[in-house]
C-alpha cells in the first residue's frame, strides 16, 4: 500500500467507522485519557486502512453490538477492535510506506549491502519510526553474530564443506529474510520508477 492508498484508507476507516460510531454516542474508554483515546484512533485509522468499505460495515456493527463500558456507551479498546477486524479481512502485509521509504534510501541499500537488513526490517516493523544515528547502531550490533554466523556459513559452502541441520536451517531462515528484504527495496524502486 502506497502512501496515497493508505491516505484514502485511513479516510475511509474515519468515514466508515470512526465518524458514525460517534454519532451514536460511543464515548473515550475510562481507562483511557483523552490524549490516549487520539491515539488509539489513529492507530484505528492506520491499521485499518486495508480494509474495504464492506467490511468495515461489518466491523462497525459489531462495534456497535459489542461496545464497552459498564454502561455499555464506550468504545471497546483499540486492541479488541482490531482483533476482530482480522477475523473479518485480513491485512495485506505488504510493506508499509515506511519500508518503502527505507529500503529505497541509503539506509535500506547499506543495510542489504552489509548483511543486516533483516533487523532493520523488524526495528521499522515494530517501531514504525525512522531510526536515528544511535538506533542504527543498535540494529547494527544486534545483527553483528547473524551476519558474521551467514559469512561463515557461506564460506564454508564455497569450500565444499558440510554443513550440520542446525547451520542449514539458520541459511535458510537468515536467506528467506534476505530476500524479503531485496523484494522490498525492489518494490520501492519500481515505485519510484513509476
Amino acid at each position: 500500500m502506497d502512501a496515497k492508498e493508505q491516505a484514502a484508507g485511513e479516510a475511509r476507516v474515519q468515514d466508515l467507522l470512526i465518524t458514525p460510531l460517534e454519532a451514536l454516542g460511543l464515548a473515550r474508554p475510562s481507562t483511557l485519557t483523552k490524549a490516549q483515546f487520539a491515539v488509539m484512533l489513529r492507530e484505528l485509522r492506520q491499521k485499518l486502512a486495508y480494509m474495504t468499505p464492506a467490511n468495515l460495515a461489518i466491523l462497525r456493527d459489531w462495534v456497535e453490538a459489542h461496545p464497552g463500558g459498564k454502561d455499555k456507551d464506550r468504545f471497546p479498546i483499540g486492541l479488541k477492535i482490531l482483533n476482530k477486524a482480522r477475523d473479518i479481512q485480513l491485512p495485506d502485509n505488504g510493506p508499509s510506506p515506511l519500508l518503502l521509504k527505507a529500503f529505497a534510501e541509503e539506509l535500506g541499500h547499506k543495510a542489504l549491502a552489509e548483511g543486516w537488513a533483516p533487523e532493520l526490517l523488524r526495528y521499522l516493523r515494530g517501531a514504525r519510526v525512522w531510526p536515528g544515528p544511535y538506533t542504527i547502531t543498535q540494529i547494527r550490533n544486534e545483527a553483528d553474530g547473524a551476519v558474521r554466523r551467514m559469512a561463515d556459513i557461506e564460506m564454508r559452502v564455497g569450500r565444499g564443506d558440510h554443513l550440520s541441520m542446525e547451520d542449514e536451517s539458520f541459511r535458510a531462515r537468515r536467506s528467506e529474510a534476505l530476500q524479503k528484504c531485496r523484494e522490498i527495496a525492489d518494490q520501492a524502486q519500481r515505485g519510484a520508477a513509476a
